[in-house]
């Protein structure tokens, strides 16, 4: 963004914990969806203490005039609740936007997990144990020193709120070393760690509760300096970040605005710096020459009332007829312009997922009907599909209510808000449907827990055959693709998520703009300590 130009209040995208969806981008991810990955080499059975793990952080361009300055303008389209500082409260979108100030131990990068606040980590299986060594002198932005003490008041919350069920303990060893102790050791238990951002204690004991939830003091290349509500989040350079050379940027602005024209009008003057496109809209933005970081995105699903039994979704017919009503075909042809595929299974286009024999729901208008009447529905019912505003296209979600109202399924799309759909997500949603995007991981087990866990989508039924395929994926000493793809046969054959789009993701850059956390294999992140900015950028 050049320093004359008038900036507007905007928006984007894609989060991605998780997700790797337009707009979906989405965790971690630097968000608060879980970052996963497969880390340090997974200990086999006859090695049950794996050695002192560590890594190198991400490579970063060597540092030159031209690559210190300006303000980096991330967009978001949907704005962030309050609790920015308090991360035990904090969702995907307000993870992302804190993810500015507050680190994790570890960060997912291709090179699997690499270190941030822990500079190294010993796997102990046998003991079910994973002892991680801090990195020492570092500062919180209040000048209070990160400690094991600090990290351990950070996990216990977590734990208390139910957000690390599989966490037995947190125990400090000494200063710079914490143990965490697990229930059972797992593929993913290790990758978990790097999910749980760390706040300054002595901020929340001076301040309370209240002030934390709005300040998010942390350890990370930028400061905290104002939330204008549904406008923007400021941050500006931390001078005395613990990492040399870093940050480039002199601030990031998450600006927000949910009007997709708007955005895209913003991105093309420069007023934002990256911009996620889909169908026609994206093949003009490659027909004008724009930097695009493209690859295969996560899965668009309807997800169920099907826990409750008095909701018509608990019926597996109910579910199969929502399946053929829906013309996946169709979506894909005329609102995906090329950059979306029919889904009939979770991440139809990744390998290790693909169920080669899976039968699909194909569009069957008739057989809905007919699927309806043997469940007890013959003139239908009514329902609503509440949308997931900040991943899922309003065009998409528009065109399977109508597919769903035309076999008799009478259905009202409803885009709340962040926080609002957050309540439905932990929460229930009665006798509905939630539009979700699905998010892939690299370690594709951390599906299990984070979209058919205990602590979200509670009114997801998962049936005992599901529990034991997941359990037993998640307790094979590596990942096996085999395991994996049991899992996701069951989802289909039960319904339990009904997936109809899967879309490659398009996210562009203005011209100067680097954002090295778009071109990560698996996830799209955000990584503002490396971001930078070439002069006519900024």
């Amino acid at each position: 963004m050049r320093s004359k130009m008038v900036l507007f209040g905007f928006l984007a995208i894609i989060l991605i914990i998780s997700l790797i969806l337009p707009g979906c981008g989405s965790n971690p991810t630097t968000t608060a969806t879980p970052t996963t990955t497969a880390a340090s080499p997974t200990p086999t059975a006859s090695n049950t203490t794996a050695p002192p793990t560590s890594a190198t952080p991400t490579p970063t361009p060597t540092p030159t005039v031209d690559k210190y300055g300006g303000v980096y303008h991330y967009p978001l389209n949907v704005a962030p609740a309050s609790p920015l500082g308090y991360p035990v409260e904090s969702n995907t979108i307000e993870g992302l936007v804190a993810s500015a100030a507050l680190e994790r131990l570890l960060l997912s990068g291709d090179a699997g997990l690499e270190p941030r606040l822990a500079t190294s980590w010993d796997i102990d299986v046998a003991a079910k144990t994973m002892t991680f060594h801090l990195r020492q002198g570092v500062k919180f932005h209040d000048d209070s020193d990160f400690t094991a003490e600090v990290v351990k008041w950070n996990f216990d919350l977590q734990i208390a709120a139910g957000k690390a069920t599989n966490w037995v303990s947190v125990d400090v060893i000494d200063t710079y070393t914490v143990k965490i102790t697990v229930k059972v050791y797992q593929n993913t238990s290790l990758t978990g760690v790097g999910s749980f951002p760390v706040a300054s204690k002595a901020a929340f004991d001076k301040n309370g509760i209240d002030w934390a939830r709005e300040n998010p003091i942390g350890t990370g290349p930028f400061i905290f300096v104002e939330h204008e509500r549904g406008t923007r989040v400021s941050f500006k350079k931390n001078t005395n970040y613990w990492e040399p050379g870093k940050p480039y940027l002199d601030g990031v602005d998450f600006v927000i605005i949910a009007d997709q024209t708007v955005r895209g009008l913003a991105f093309k003057r420069g007023d934002i710096h990256e911009y996620t496109a889909a169908g026609l809209e994206a093949q003009e933005l490659v027909k004008s020459g724009y930097s695009v970081h493209q690859r295969n995105g996560g899965t668009y699903v309807l997800v169920p009332d099907s826990a409750n039994p008095d909701s018509p979704f608990s019926n597996l017919k109910v579910r199969q007829a929502v399946s053929y009503a829906i013309d996946r075909e169709s979506i894909a042809l005329n609102l995906g312009y090329g950059f979306a595929k029919a889904a009939y299974q979770i991440f139809p286009s990744f390998k290790l997922a693909v169920v080669p024999d899976l039968v699909k729901t194909e569009y069957n208008p008739e057989k809905a009907r007919q699927l309806l009447t043997e469940a007890g529905y013959p003139n239908g019912f009514e329902t609503t599909i509440h949308s997931q505003g900040y991943t899922v296209l309003a065009d998409w979600v528009n065109a399977v209510a109508a597919m769903l109202t035309e076999v008799g399924i009478t259905t009202t799309p409803d885009f709340p808000d962040s926080g609002k759909y957050s309540e439905y997500r932990f929460g229930s949603w009665n006798n509905s449907l939630l539009a979700q995007g699905y998010g892939n991981f690299d370690n594709l087990n951390s599906l299990w827990a984070f979209y058919f866990g205990t602590t979200s989508f509670k009114s997801l039924e998962k049936s005992e055959r599901f529990v034991a395929a997941y359990e037993a994926s998640l307790a094979s000493p590596e990942v096996d693709p085999k395991l994996i793809q049991e899992c996701i046969r069951i989802i289909a054959e039960d319904l339990m998520a009904i997936p109809y789009i899967e879309e490659t993701v398009m996210i562009f850059q203005v011209p100067g703009a680097h954002n090295a956390g778009l071109d990560v294999a698996t996830q799209v992140q955000f990584w503002a300590h490396i971001c930078w900015l070439e002069p006519e950028a900024r």
